[in-house]
């Protein structure tokens, strides 16, 4: 699928767990365990959930497990698929571009979707199809990519690139105005909030898939 002159391109940001967990206590402060206190309060126990681009699967690790959910974490980084195997968790190398998501009770993302612009609804459509009660979806309106210092614009687009393509891939962004439209163009939208801090938005979907 890769056009010519492309070739695949990773950020350190996504090559190391260790080093994505450091930046990310660092980028959210006081408020890292907001986001995932917020999203596992809108898990039920029990439930089966797939997370799309889980990272370092902090959200089961820390949350979810205690919960007794059964969860797939999936990701297009090999290293962040080997670590959740040495964990324990259940993990595999996937590719939401090309790939269908697998059913499941819950199907979530946290900060993500911005990977997928300009046209986000594919990836949208294939998670609300996939989840049978929820889908979540958390991500950032404020951004250090959009910052006025250039040198600080420049190095968060470059930190947060994903393993794409280079033409897949066009740093974009979202704020609030351009997040709430688009989650309020899907059918199942149930309602959006604020994680504490300010920096990012949850929106809560029904699934379309049915029993």
């Amino acid at each position: 699928d890769a056009k010519a002159g492309d070739a695949p391109h990773q950020s350190i940001f996504y090559s190391s767990p260790l080093l994505y967990s450091v930046l990310m206590r660092g980028l959210y402060g006081r408020y890292f365990q907001e986001r995932y206190r917020a999203i596992s309060a809108e898990i039920p126990a029990a439930a089966s959930v797939v997370e799309l681009c889980a990272g370092d699967c902090y959200l089961f690790r820390k949350y979810l497990r205690a919960k007794g959910v059964e969860y797939l974490a999936l990701d297009i980084s090999p290293q962040f698929v080997r670590a959740a195997k040495k964990r324990g968790i259940s993990a595999r190398e996937f590719d939401v571009r090309r790939e269908e998501v697998q059913v499941a009770d819950v199907v979530l993302m946290q900060a993500s979707l911005y990977q997928f612009l300009p046209d986000a609804r594919p990836v949208m459509d294939k998670m609300l199809d996939s989840a049978r009660r929820k889908v979540i979806v958390a991500e950032p309106i404020r951004n250090l990519s959009d910052s006025k210092i250039p040198i600080v614009s420049a190095l968060a687009k470059r930190l947060t690139r994903p393993r794409v393509q280079a033409s897949e891939y066009i740093a974009d962004r979202f704020d609030r105005e351009s997040l709430s439209a688009f989650f309020g163009s899907f059918d199942t939208f149930e309602r959006s909030f604020d994680v504490p801090g300010g920096r990012e938005m949850v929106g809560v979907f029904g699934g379309r898939r049915r029993p």
